[in-house]
């Protein structure tokens, strides 16, 4: 029997709670895991006077508006920041929710449609990804950085969640086909070669002393520099490190990156060419990834590792043409984790359609002379959301094209 509309309250109820929930704890990951705290101790207590906070103060958004925005105890204002998050939280948990389960937007519903009964562990995964980009907006946007941990994260669970539930008839799935499972698998293997080699120091890192200053830090080392000259010349002044790169220096740098990528890249197509030109293998690599979990695997995994190429390959080749870092090494991150999670085809669309949400912040910046500078994590996160959220339509438009390719390419190279 269909569910009705009317039964999605109960479920839209839990889902609003669940994600002011989930908001509360994304503000204590913005504020402590950038600055290298822990995420789990001290207890939640009053930035002002640093005393513990009691267990009905912690409600989400309700707390704040009992205390009025002051703390309890020494009526220190605390930051709306707070309620806000947790706000937009929960409203992205219900809007995607009633969006999935009531619309059928998102994931494509391939011969079913979407039910919470059974899909609730894709819309569990979709809500981690969007948790994960609200948190690497907010530090990025404030402090110019992602830290890998959140993505990484989110890879991991994205890896383990289609292991375990793709299949033919789940919305949302990523199996892959035995030659995108052979390349998939090949630069798999090829990034933990890399990741060794580098570990035992035959592969050198990149900026392995501190990466180019942004112009931000530039202007804040400046202040100071001003503000040490202002103090008395009797007092001692530190030294202001005013570090940076030349242009020869950042194509150096690039140098080092490529040659950890060509690990993934060669093995991949090692893997792909053996497929492609030894039957007695391609038929046992078939009858393999006719297993879900494996397929499931590996097509979540393709899906990451072409996600972070794209921009890994956009930082090389615009680091290389400007003579300066053209985007850092969190964005990369950050988008093996959306890759992982929504797969290869929406990565890619991702990659293409978060520039058009960067460009009228970046004229704005231009215009009244606000520095060049942007963090790309707020963009590459909204371009997500929204492929999330049309995935299938998107798919439904461009698939026509896709497939008239995908025969082009059996037709001249067998694949």
């Amino acid at each position: 029997m269909p569910v009705t509309r009317v039964s999605h309250l109960p479920f839209i109820l839990f889902v609003l709670a669940l994600g002011a929930c989930v908001g509360s704890f994304l503000n204590v990951v913005v504020w402590r895991l950038p600055r290298g705290q822990s995420i789990v101790s001290p207890p939640s207590h009053c930035p002002a006077c640093g005393t513990r906070l009691a267990w009905r103060d912690n409600i989400p958004i309700v707390g704040w508006i009992i205390l009025r925005g002051r703390c309890r105890y020494c009526a220190g204002p605390i930051s709306p920041r707070y309620p806000i998050v947790e706000a937009i939280t929960a409203s992205l948990f219900a809007v995607y929710y009633v969006a999935m389960f009531v619309y059928q937007q998102g994931p494509c519903p391939i011969l079913r449609p979407l039910h919470i009964a059974s899909d609730w562990p894709m819309y569990g995964l979709y809500m981690t990804l969007l948790a994960a980009l609200l948190a690497c907006s907010l530090i990025d946007a404030e402090l110019f950085i992602i830290p890998i941990e959140i993505p990484w994260l989110v890879g991991g669970v994205a890896l383990l969640v289609h292991s375990l539930v793709d299949s033919p008839t789940t919305p949302g799935a990523l199996l892959a086909s035995p030659p995108v499972g052979a390349m998939s698998a090949g630069c798999g293997l090829g990034l933990v070669l890399s990741i060794v080699l580098l570990r035992r120091g035959v592969l050198e890192q990149s900026f392995a002393d501190g990466a180019p200053l942004l112009e931000i830090e530039k202007k804040q080392l400046q202040e100071l520099a001003r503000n040490q000259a202002a103090t008395s010349a009797s007092q001692p002044q530190a030294d202001v490190p005013m570090m940076d790169f030349t242009p020869a220096q950042i194509r150096r740098e690039m140098r080092k990156e490529m040659l950890f990528l060509i690990p993934p890249l060669l093995l991949g197509g090692v893997c792909l060419l053996l497929w492609w030109s030894l039957p007695p293998v391609a038929r046992v690599w078939n009858g393999v990834m006719g297993y879900p979990w494996l397929s499931g695997l590996l097509g979540s995994l393709w899906g990451g590792l072409v996600g972070g190429f794209a921009i890994w390959l956009t930082r090389i080749l615009g680091s290389f043409a400007f003579g300066r870092e053209a985007m850092g090494m969190g964005d990369v991150h950050l988008m093996f984790g959306i890759g992982a999670v929504i797969g290869a085809f929406g990565s890619v669309i991702v990659y293409f359609l978060a520039p058009f949400f960067g460009l009228l912040f970046a004229l704005h910046k231009l215009f009244f002379r606000r520095g060049r500078e942007l963090p790309y994590g707020p963009f590459l996160s909204m371009a997500s959301a929204v492929v999330m959220l049309f995935y299938c339509r998107i798919y439904t438009y461009l698939h026509p094209q896709l497939s008239e390719l995908a025969m082009l390419l059996r037709a001249h190279w067998g694949i």
